[in-house]
């Protein structure tokens, strides 16, 4: 999809006031920055496009309750996503993420979170401050911490060892 193209869906999307928009596998490069007057959108699907980042905009989207942007070509998790306070499900499997942030703890919505396959060592012990978060995907990363068993026990276990980092 163009750029120009984009502009255009976000332009009907904005006037129509949508609060639901399914652009995965658009081949987009680049996610322009009028994407964060959307703010009546409640799910975004931008999975399987070419994108490495997010506008700072995109903080704006502040309704905001379903992400996904799984296989895109994102090496850092994008900050911009840790101001979206409603967010209940953010799905970045697929990506190159090395390391997720301490402002993750500011997503205090957060339900399920899908990390698989990225390139992750550790989690920051912020994860464990989401008291709503029940569903963790972490497999496929090469943890160093938590450990392995750990991981395998599931969503419960590795937030329970998360909460008891010191």
């Amino acid at each position: 999809m163009t750029n120009e193209r984009l502009l255009k869906v976000i332009q009907e999307a904005k006037r129509s006031r949508r609060t639901m928009i399914d652009l995965s596998k658009k081949r987009i490069k680049e996610i322009p920055s009028e994407m964060g007057e959307l703010t009546n959108l409640r799910q975004l699907n931008l999975s399987g496009n070419e994108i490495d980042s997010l506008p700072e905009s995109f903080q704006n989207l502040k309704l905001l309750k379903k992400l996904a942007i799984d296989y895109s070509d994102f090496s850092s998790f994008p900050t911009s996503i840790c101001r979206l306070e409603k967010l209940e499900e953010l799905y970045l499997r697929g990506n190159k993420i090395t390391e997720v942030p301490s402002d993750i703890e500011n997503l205090i919505s957060l339900k399920g979170l899908d990390l698989r396959g990225n390139k992750l060592t550790y989690l920051p012990k912020e994860l464990g401050k989401l008291k709503n978060l029940n569903l963790l995907y972490v497999d496929a990363n090469p943890l160093e911490e938590p450990s392995e068993e750990i991981i395998h026990e599931g969503t419960q276990a590795i937030l329970d060892f998360l909460r008891n980092v010191h």
